[in-house]
């Protein structure tokens, strides 16, 4: 019996992805489309990679919400620190063979 038969496990969200995807399309808003690929791979391979190097923050309430999107310095520091590195990282080797 799998937990999702009986459970509705649709609630679950991570907020970190909301505040990664924001800080991606700022940083990338601010890269020339000439400096670096921004296929669709390369952009799901940088949010990847940044979302796989912050600490998660999951909620599955309103409360939960409320809380989870408080983004303090520390929160703010480390999603800006890991997607510039998750840019630098996949634009210097993009799996997708596009060399610019």
């Amino acid at each position: 019996m799998a937990l999702s038969d009986n459970y509705d496990l649709s609630d679950i969200i991570n907020q970190m992805e909301s505040f990664v995807f924001d800080e991606l399309e700022h940083q990338l808003g601010a890269i020339a489309d000439e400096d670096i690929c921004k296929c669709n791979d390369c952009i799901l391979d940088m949010a990847c990679y940044a979302l796989n190097n912050v600490s998660p923050r999951y909620r599955s309430s309103l409360m939960g919400s409320l809380y989870a999107k408080v983004e303090t310095d520390e929160v703010s520091k480390s999603v800006r620190g890991n997607v510039t590195e998750a840019i630098q990282k996949i634009s210097q080797n993009p799996l997708c063979g596009n060399v610019l």
